[in-house]
């Protein structure tokens, strides 16, 4: 009972800090800390009202697809987006049919929507420089750490499934052939 209880606190902190260092550290305090630094004075959405409201909708749909893609990871992958309960399986469905990373898609959504509704140019650069930064966790850590877990079903996968750019195009039998063949518990 002792452990469970350990293992239970360990997984709350680590989510706790996962949660402090990753997603509002990347879309609250560098977005903040950068503003503050350019000390642009700027109007929301660049002083156009529409161009503020397509801000606030580019922020929500990012918000929608993290909270989409974690219900996904919890449901279908067995786990969540924390590096201590990673996903046991591969996700191929939904919107993981269509692009390998939707999280990462899902914070340069929520970047991008800041820009316009805080009217500030400092947050398209940041934009930029994140999406950099993703491409290399990306690149250098999370598909090799993958490729490793799951092995031959994660490159066959990758074969069917962009990696950045959704393919929109493809037909769904392709994507049900490719769930019945990676979602495989390689524990």
């Amino acid at each position: 009972m002792t452990k469970y209880i350990y293992r239970l606190i360990m997984k709350l902190t680590d989510g706790i800090l996962y949660g402090f260092v990753g997603p509002f550290s990347v879309l609250y305090i560098i977005p903040q800390f950068l503003m503050k630094l350019s000390n642009f004075k700027s109007q929301g959405g660049f002083g156009i009202p529409v161009v503020e409201l397509c801000g606030l909708s580019f922020l929500w749909i990012g918000a929608a697809l993290a909270i989409w893609c974690t219900i996904l990871m919890n449901f279908f992958g067995e786990g969540t987006p924390f590096v201590n309960s990673a996903p046991r399986k591969i996700l191929t469905r939904n919107v993981y049919s269509y692009v390998r990373h939707p999280m990462m898609w899902s914070l340069l959504f929520v970047i991008f929507g800041e820009a316009l509704m805080y009217g500030q140019p400092i947050l398209f650069v940041w934009l930029i420089a994140l999406a950099r930064i993703l491409r290399l966790i990306v690149s250098n850590y999370e598909e090799p750490q993958l490729e490793r877990r799951f092995g031959e079903s994660w490159t066959e996968y990758c074969q069917k499934v962009p990696c950045w750019f959704p393919n929109f195009r493809k037909n769904k039998v392709t994507a049900a052939i490719i769930s019945q063949r990676v979602e495989i518990d390689h524990d």
